[in-house]
């Protein structure tokens, strides 16, 4: 886990997938499991539903920066969009 830089909680979701493309895996699988995959293909995100059957890995095409992803979340928290989800965003060193 040394290629992460940071990950920060989020107590919300993005819009869909928002255009940073997105993959499943099944809810079965743990969060250390699920982590370790996004940080293999260089994920940007990670959302757990309040609801749902899925993981959600986002942010896998660079469609937008980790910083447009964050304001997303940080607008979203405001808004108290999906605010039972838990979203977890990741940077790389």
């Amino acid at each position: 886990m040394e290629n992460i830089k940071s990950l920060n909680t989020y107590n919300t979701d993005t819009h869909n997938s928002w255009g940073i493309g997105q993959i499943t895996k099944p809810i079965s699988n743990s969060f250390e499991e699920v982590l370790k995959y996004a940080i293999k293909i260089k994920a940007k995100l990670i959302v757990k539903p309040s609801r749902g059957k899925f993981w959600y890995i986002k942010g896998i095409n660079n469609n937008k920066s980790y910083d447009e992803i964050k304001s997303h979340l940080e607008n979203n928290l405001t808004q108290e969009y999906k605010k039972n989800s838990k979203s977890w965003l990741l940077s790389y060193n």
